[in-house]
């Protein structure tokens, strides 16, 4: 018989093999991603064989399903329908889910049986380095500045679709992910964030955050070339950045010339929770 089980009903010998299981699947960047959540996070066991577990996070106005994973595909699909009916009662306007790999059929085929949609594709791009001159200026986290780059950052992301406002909890867990916030100055102003990590010779872009009045004065273009010749002076010729297609700002900025290759990393599929107005 399956029973469903919330996370923080598990004991520690059942919380690692959720652990085991979620680490089967290919995992999103860290500034997409959280750890399993004890009141948002569900399981679903056959006796002591955990067979899926699936969790949320909630957002000012939208719910996004996460962690994700499953051995048995019927179990899953029963979970799924438990923890969407748990979303709904959050009264979102959208809850959005990301399939990784993007055609993985059982993800694809739960998620349309319950209403959801494709509505945005997620790109990989391996991006060059060069030795043009730095135009600003990048100033690591420290425990002065912590709540400063908070502000910045959540303001700078404030009217973002594709971003969310960062706390101190969920901070610390990037840093302790190997995430590298640093806050952006064109001289003495501060004039937004960017947020890095690097695993040995491989380096990976999360996020670029200029502040709103400072839009469409070039700072992504600066704060990009500036990334690209400090990876240059380490001796580290390439990097990937991931962004959704439905992005165009990020698209803008991450302009052809400036990558070698392109991959469909995911897809983003959204259940609309507000009704459909009929023109008539």
């Amino acid at each position: 018989m399956l029973n469903i089980l919330s996370y923080d009903q598990l004991s520690h010998p059942q919380r690692r093999l959720v652990h085991r299981l979620l680490r089967t699947n290919p995992s999103p960047p860290s500034s997409f991603s959280y750890p399993p959540t004890e009141h948002r996070q569900w399981t679903i066991w056959n006796e002591e064989c955990v067979q899926a577990t699936l969790g949320f996070h909630v957002f000012e106005h939208c719910v996004q399903l996460l962690n994700a994973s499953y051995t048995d595909l019927q179990a899953f699909q029963r979970l799924a329908h438990y923890v969407h009916s748990e979303a709904l009662s959050f009264s979102p306007r959208h809850i959005d889910v990301q399939i990784i790999p993007p055609y993985d059929f059982g993800f694809v085929t739960t998620w349309n049986a319950l209403g959801y949609c494709l509505s945005s594709e997620q790109f990989r791009l391996i991006g060059l380095t060069h030795d043009r001159p730095a135009s600003v200026q990048f100033k690591p986290l420290s425990s002065r500045n912590r709540h400063l780059f908070l502000t910045i950052r959540n303001e700078a992301i404030r009217y973002s679709e594709f971003l969310f406002p960062y706390d101190t909890v969920y901070l610390d867990y990037l840093i302790d992910q190997g995430v590298l916030p640093y806050l952006v100055y064109d001289k003495k102003t501060i004039v937004g964030t960017i947020l890095m990590e690097q695993h040995k010779q491989v380096v990976r872009l999360l996020e670029i955050a200029c502040l709103p009045q400072l839009k469409n004065q070039g700072y992504g273009r600066r704060i990009l070339d500036t990334f690209q010749m400090k990876l240059h002076k380490k001796n580290i010729l390439s990097f990937e950045v991931y962004c959704c297609s439905t992005h165009q700002e990020a698209l803008r900025l991450y302009q052809p010339t400036a990558f070698c290759d392109i991959q469909i990393f995911s897809n983003w599929h959204r259940y609309s929770c507000e009704p459909v107005s009929l023109v008539t």
